[in-house]
């Protein structure tokens, strides 16, 4: 009897157990198998392509992120930044060099000394001065012997004494020693000597007015042939800055525009001036091209080879803006998306320029009156 109770109570032990097995298989197998069916239902699709257009649909959970506005129109002066150095005007600085080799007798300025055109610089004594000064007297004193011997002749031929052919020498020697005494004149005219200053000390003069900025010789010391100058002359009182601007800002920069320089020697002062000149040539190994701006310099703040950093300004011109954002990139092109109908947009590609007021400059791809979207434009494809 025990053993009939023992042996039932067994197998309901055992129906539980599986019971309990059975529900777990069916929690295992069933629960996920109910979920991969809910999950299974997909969101609405944030955007639909049609016919190269993007449409974004009314269930779109971006339809309200996207946000679109028109292209702004800002009358605006471009600039250009770019590094620059100081150079004196060539036209108003004077290198001074010996006419000829020599020892220097006497100098009459000191550095730093401002001069006059024409104010004596040094005294040189120069053996070739000597010999051009005693070429240019044999010269002329073979010249009027010629010309007596010319007319001599002249007058036995009108009476018929000499013949034609001693006429004819007679002229040929004169034309002879009229070369020989120009070439004598000019000598002395390029070691700056008129014939009234024959047998005077030769003195090298300032050809312009300035400062005395270079002084690179002494009283004594004998000259040959002089590789660098004995002295500069400039006129510093207005100087040229000379930038370098690359290839793709050529357009916004011309003769008369307005330009602003600083330089580190002078952190606080600003200069204004205008273009004096842009460059033809456009330097190959750099692509830049040199622009050159004068600027006064009375108080002589601004030195030959001082650096400098100037802006360039264009003349005001109309220009689409955009904020930074509505403009995507892809490989290598700028796009926008533009606004053709309600919620559907085009890919433009456009042309950027400069960012200005925090907005970036629309060269070309753009239209007055267009719509773009402006904001959240990562989201589209």
């Amino acid at each position: 009897m025990n053993q009939t109770k023992s042996s039932s109570k067994a197998a309901r032990n055992r129906n539980i157990v599986l019971g309990i097995v059975i529900v777990l298989l069916l929690i295992v197998v069933i629960l996920p198998q109910l979920r991969r069916e809910a999950l299974v239902i997909e969101p609405p699709p944030q955007y639909e392509q049609r016919n190269g257009m993007i449409y974004i649909p009314e269930e779109s959970p971006i339809r309200g992120r996207l946000k679109v506005s028109s292209v702004e129109i800002r009358e605006i002066r471009r600039q250009v930044t770019a590094p620059a150095t100081v150079e004196a005007n060539p036209s108003k600085l004077a290198n001074i060099y010996p006419p000829a080799g020599g020892r220097i007798v006497q100098l009459f300025v000191n550095m730093g000394q401002t001069v006059q055109m024409g104010q004596a610089l040094f005294e040189i004594y120069s053996p070739d001065l000597a010999d051009a000064q005693t070429h240019y007297i044999s010269a002329k004193s073979a010249l009027a012997q010629a010309e007596k011997e010319l007319n001599r002749k002249k007058a036995l031929h009108e009476r018929g004494i000499a013949p034609e052919r001693e006429l004819e020498e007679a002229r040929t020697e004169y034309e002879i020693a009229m070369s020989e005494m120009q070439g004598a004149t000019q000598i002395l005219q390029i070691m700056g000597i008129e014939e009234e200053q024959i047998g005077e000390p030769l003195i090298v003069r300032s050809p312009i007015a300035g400062r005395l900025v270079d002084l690179a010789v002494a009283p004594g010391e004998f000259i040959a042939e002089p590789e660098e100058p004995l002295m500069i002359v400039a006129d510093l009182s207005s100087v040229w800055v000379t930038a370098s601007i690359q290839e793709k800002d050529i357009r916004f920069v011309h003769s008369g525009a307005d330009v602003r320089a600083r330089f580190p020697a002078w952190p606080g002062d600003i200069y204004e001036g205008t273009v004096l000149f842009v460059s033809d040539i456009l330097d190959e190994a750099t692509r830049t091209t040199r622009v050159r701006t004068e600027f006064d310099n009375e108080d002589m703040k601004l030195k030959p080879g001082m650096f400098s950093t100037v802006n360039f300004f264009s003349d005001p011109a109309a220009a689409f803006l955009l904020p930074s954002q509505a403009v995507l990139q892809r490989r290598d092109y700028n796009y926008v998306y533009v606004q053709v109908e309600p919620h559907t947009y085009k890919v433009r590609e456009v042309e950027v320029g400069e960012m200005t007021e925090g907005k970036l400059v629309i060269l070309s791809g753009l239209n007055e009156g267009e719509y773009v979207i402006v904001d959240n434009a990562v989201l589209l494809p």
